[in-house]
């Protein structure tokens, strides 16, 4: 079963002129943007955005200090 909370953030991915954007709480991500993970702490800029198939989280591609590292968005 999918968690409501992910479904309702996954739902506010959108695309605006050719770009995706997440909210998140309060906030809103879109490419470009810095974002840090929440349970490593580390702080890169986001490169793409990506709801998981199955509707549980959101994979969000940073660039941290020129290297790519992937990390996993879960509501809590």
């Amino acid at each position: 079963m999918t968690n409501p909370k992910i479904n309702e953030i996954i739902n506010t991915i959108t695309e605006n002129k050719g770009e995706i954007q997440m909210a998140v709480s309060t906030a809103t991500y879109k490419v470009g943007d810095l974002y840090t993970s929440q349970k490593s702490k580390v702080t890169g800029t986001i490169t793409e955005i990506k709801p998981n198939k199955d509707g549980s989280s959101v994979r969000v591609k940073l660039d941290v200090n020129g290297s790519p590292r992937w990390t996993t968005w879960t509501a809590k």
